[in-house]
């Protein structure tokens, strides 16, 4: 990651300080990699992570921590906002663009849906033979198998999301 795309996540990940807490901080980043010797890419990736250094931001401020499952939704989030900007500020053929995308990617999440069901419909099959069509048993594999259905395709949905417009402003 270069230094412009780096401190601009940085401003994005840090977007819960006051300006003047945020500012302190990008600028404690960017002195680090100008005092380093290494290249940016190198002194960037040696911060680690985007949530690591938000937690050391914190821990320095003196911060209650943010969860990794908050800064996951927190960090979604943003993204959603950052798209939604993008998309209002954008030209017609790139909106389009994305808003296909988007689409697509709902699509392929829609899809992922079919290997479930045949999961369940052999379960079906399973409790059917060894429980003789007892319906508790039918509804809570069903439930069971949704639920793991829906975990998956939001985090799939997320991800995928995360990868193909996490750095639509830098593209």
């Amino acid at each position: 990651m270069n230094r412009k795309a780096f401190i601009k996540q940085l401003r994005s990940h840090l977007k819960f300080l006051d300006k003047k807490a945020l500012e302190e901080e990008v600028l404690y980043y960017i002195n680090k990699i100008d005092k380093s010797k290494k290249s940016d890419e190198e002194v960037i990736k040696s911060f680690g992570s985007m949530e690591d250094i938000v937690h050391e931001v914190c821990k320095r401020r003196k911060i209650e921590a943010v969860s990794k499952k908050d800064f996951f939704i927190v960090q979604f989030y943003n993204d959603l906002v950052d798209l939604g900007t993008l998309l209002k500020n954008c030209d017609g053929k790139k909106r389009g663009k994305i808003l296909l995308d988007l689409l697509v990617l709902v699509l392929l999440t829609c899809f992922l849906k079919i290997p479930f069901i045949f999961i369940r419909d052999l379960g079906d099959q399973i409790i059917d033979g060894f429980f003789n069509s007892n319906i508790t048993f039918f509804a809570l594999w069903g439930l069971v198998m949704e639920l793991i259905y829906v975990l998956f395709a939001l985090s799939y949905f997320v991800r995928t999301f995360r990868k193909w417009f996490g750095n639509l402003e830098t593209n």
